[in-house]
């Protein structure tokens, strides 16, 4: 029997009867594969520039704003009241003509006819009128009363006053319950009911002073020795 050649027209001769020739391999489809990042730390967001050309980072939370507190109003130059009243008066000059005012913060206060509860001033002046609380660097009284005066000069002409603290005080025809000062100084006929005083001038005679208000402190102390032992 005769031998047969297959000549395969890709490639070379092959001897041999009725040799089969490989089908080539399929092939394999290749896909690429997503990478994870677990347990590696992540790489910073990109970086923009800025209008300034300076980088700032993209996803960086916006800073708060810092929201200024309002100033408060500013108090007003002057104020008047005209026979009327209020409850709470500020000002750097306040004028009470025929009026009053509950609570009165000022630079300077002027009250002709009219009063005041308590008020707080570098200036007091009051005349034909009244205060009950009067705080000040000086205050002066004509022809009116006031009922405590803590100040460093308190002038009274004509008028009276319950109780005055300062360091200095005049008073010219007037009555005072109870004076304590460094310095008092008396013209004309006064009064003044238990004084205490550094220093005393002019023609008055205190009903109580200094060693008469010891005297009645000692009295009260023994009384009430004598009420507890009962």
């Amino acid at each position: 029997m005769a031998e047969t050649t297959h000549t395969d027209p890709a490639g070379p001769e092959m001897a041999g009867p009725e040799t089969a020739i490989p089908e080539p391999a399929p092939l394999k489809k290749v896909t690429r594969a997503q990478a994870t990042t677990s347990g590696v730390p992540a790489k910073p967001a990109p970086r923009a520039k800025s209008a300034a050309g300076r980088s700032v980072a993209a996803n960086v939370a916006p800073s708060p704003e810092i929201v200024a507190a309002p100033e408060p109003p500013a108090r007003p130059a002057n104020v008047e009241i005209h026979q009327g009243g209020a409850d709470s008066v500020a000002g750097d000059n306040v004028q009470i003509v025929q009026g009053g005012a509950s609570v009165v913060n000022a630079g300077h206060v002027a009250i002709r006819q009219g009063g005041i509860g308590n008020a707080r001033a570098d200036d007091i002046t009051v005349t034909l009128g009244g205060v009950g609380i009067a705080r000040a660097d000086r205050v002066s009284v004509e022809m009116g009363g006031i009922g405590l005066a803590l100040a460093r000069e308190a002038h009274l002409t004509q008028g009276g006053a319950r109780t005055i603290l300062a360091q200095t005080v005049h008073v010219d025809q007037g009555l005072i319950g109870t004076a304590i000062a460094g310095k008092v100084t008396f013209e004309r006929p006064s009064g003044v009911f238990m004084l205490l005083a550094g220093r005393t001038e002019g023609p008055v005679r205190p009903v109580l002073d200094w060693r008469g208000a010891l005297a009645i402190g000692a009295v009260f102390g023994v009384l009430v020795g004598l009420i507890r032992r009962r």
